[in-house]
């Protein structure tokens, strides 16, 4: 039954990034007009938006204009059903699969549109701020009492922004240019207060580990040229998502 609600809760979810990740870079309502074809306009019927059968149902296509829906659609729904059922399985605790289902869908969301439009939206980063900061209280990941955890949150949450935002002028005054965006600034910030300080070492060393050697790749493969940036988001995020799953690995004797 564990596994039955996480994959219901995941295909709902990954329905739901895909109208994150198609309208916060547009700065568009993520209510209204409701779901619509993209090709036509047409409102969709509750029947056309079922996560996954919708798209099988209707072959890819819409119901209406029948123009070829987006393989994305289905793609991401099955991605975060996935990652649902996976943190069903990996965390036994309520609480750490709670925080892992909502690192999950941000992480996703933050990645794609960061890739795609490089830009974290602030209603993704600070989102996750504030949901750190509301269960700070009861945090797993965060060890001490009720206050203890809160100030550890809080403190971390404002060390890692205040280091990024450091690490952002530096870049920018050695190199011309704009070097790490106010996005990847307030994930950094968003991951301390939800992972507390391994939130900010992890996903650092693992961000510039990761990104470095794409880049590396990239320009060994003649597909980015010397000079050209990468969005530094999805990097980022990947190694927010290993350290909750892997939160003791920076714990040294």
């Amino acid at each position: 039954m564990r596994y039955v609600f996480s994959l219901l809760i995941g295909l709902t979810m990954g329905s739901f990034a895909n109208v994150c990740i198609l309208r916060l870079p547009k700065d568009e309502s993520l209510i209204v007009p409701p779901s619509h074809c993209p090709h036509c306009g047409r409102p969709l019927k509750a029947i056309h938006n079922i996560p996954v059968f919708s798209y099988l149902a209707l072959r890819g296509r819409c119901a209406f204009c029948r123009v070829r829906i987006s393989l994305q659609y289905p793609l991401i729904e099955v991605l975060m059903a996935a990652v649902y059922i996976f943190h069903a399985w990996y965390f036994p605790e309520m609480l750490r699969l709670a925080l892992a289902d909502i690192l999950g869908f941000f992480l996703i969301c933050i990645s794609l549109i960061d890739y795609r439009s490089r830009i974290i939206p602030d209603e993704l980063s600070l989102s996750l701020v504030a949901i750190g900061l509301a269960f700070s209280f009861i945090n797993p990941f965060l060890d001490g009492t009720l206050w203890i955890k809160f100030l550890k949150s809080l403190g971390s949450g404002l060390g890692g922004g205040i280091l990024m935002f450091l690490l952002a002028y530096s870049g920018e005054k050695a190199f011309k240019k704009e070097a790490l965006g106010g996005g990847d600034v307030k994930l950094i910030a968003a991951s301390g207060v939800i992972l507390g300080w391994i939130g900010i070492v992890g996903p650092l060393f693992v961000g510039s580990l990761t990104g470095g050697l794409t880049a590396i790749i990239l320009l060994m493969a003649k597909k980015k040229r010397m000079g050209e940036t990468l969005p530094f988001g999805p990097f980022l995020s990947l190694g927010i998502y290993l350290t909750c799953l892997f939160p003791g690995i920076l714990n040294f004797p």
